[in-house]
């Protein structure tokens, strides 16, 4: 199954010229610095400081089987350090206690490991074909879960953008539709050399992304199926992502967010550790 690549998001700021007590409007945004403004956000409701997430991919597979899974996110981000992931796959039973880990410096791919107890190895993915391959079955991919999407990496957002209302559930929202374009140097590793995204005006959630081929057609499409609160932020409890070409659809739920209790160890985001981590204990965080 084809992974999805980077939908959802990451980075940096903007200024409104309004100045105090006068009558100017305000500027309006650029595609460059709403796209800024996701990156901040984070990928898939992801937030500065520590954070678990419980998580369940639901996937219908090109071949119409279906499956299941559950995870447990656990994810540190702080300006000026490297983005850290750990994923530990809880279910079902006999996956229990993979583990994947991410961990991205600034402006640099991410260094991503897969351990598999069965075999009591960990495994660096480095090759294009094993960090492009299909995440648990999923319509997303290693590469897709590590660069934490940081889209602004490997595309240009057009400065135009335009307006458009998406209705989730019983609310309608508006949003800027940006159009991104892949660098010239990344040309040869992204799947997809133009993107299109809908992200809310007022908190920068993407609540819609669509991915076009080399060919032009529409291959994959993000869509935000329900929204929800963590902390002040206004986040994704529900999104689908779906391969328009050959039908595979996975839908993810956040079950859970929370902050830990007490600071996580840097030992969780040891790729030499990965052996000595235990699944009942990593759910206890």
């Amino acid at each position: 199954m084809k992974a999805v690549t980077k939908f959802v998001l990451a980075v940096l700021g903007l200024a409104l010229l309004v100045g105090a007590g006068s009558l100017h409007a305000q500027q309006p945004l650029t595609g460059p610095q709403i796209l800024q403004k996701v990156e901040e956000k984070g990928g898939m409701g992801g937030t500065q400081g520590e954070l678990i997430s419980d998580v369940k991919f639901d996937i219908i597979g090109k071949d119409k089987k279906t499956a299941t899974n559950e995870f447990r996110f656990i994810s540190k981000r702080k300006h000026g350090e490297p983005d850290k992931l750990l994923v530990a796959f809880v279910k079902p039973d006999d996956v229990r206690g993979t583990l994947f880990l991410s961990i991205k410096p600034q402006g640099k791919d991410a260094d991503l490991w897969l351990y598999l107890p069965a075999l009591g190895a960990v495994k660096q993915l480095v090759n294009t074909q094993e960090r492009k391959g299909s995440f648990a079955g999923s319509n997303l991919s290693f590469e897709d879960l590590g660069s934490g999407f940081k889209y602004s990496e490997s595309y240009t957002a057009d400065e135009k953008v335009t307006e458009e209302k998406i209705k989730i559930g019983d609310k309608e929202y508006t949003t800027y539709v940006l159009t991104l374009r892949v660098k010239k140097e990344k040309e040869k590793t992204e799947d997809y050399p133009l993107r299109k995204m809908w992200v809310e005006k007022t908190e920068f959630v993407v609540l819609k992304g669509e991915g076009y081929n080399k060919t032009n057609k529409l291959e994959t499409v993000f869509e935000a199926l329900a929204l929800g609160k963590f902390e002040d932020d206004t986040v994704p409890d529900k999104v689908l992502i779906k391969n328009i070409l050959d039908g595979s659809q996975t839908t993810i739920t956040f079950m859970m967010r929370k902050r830990p209790a007490q600071p996580l160890p840097e030992n969780l985001f040891d790729p030499n550790n990965l052996k000595n981590l235990k699944i009942d204990d990593l759910l206890k965080l």
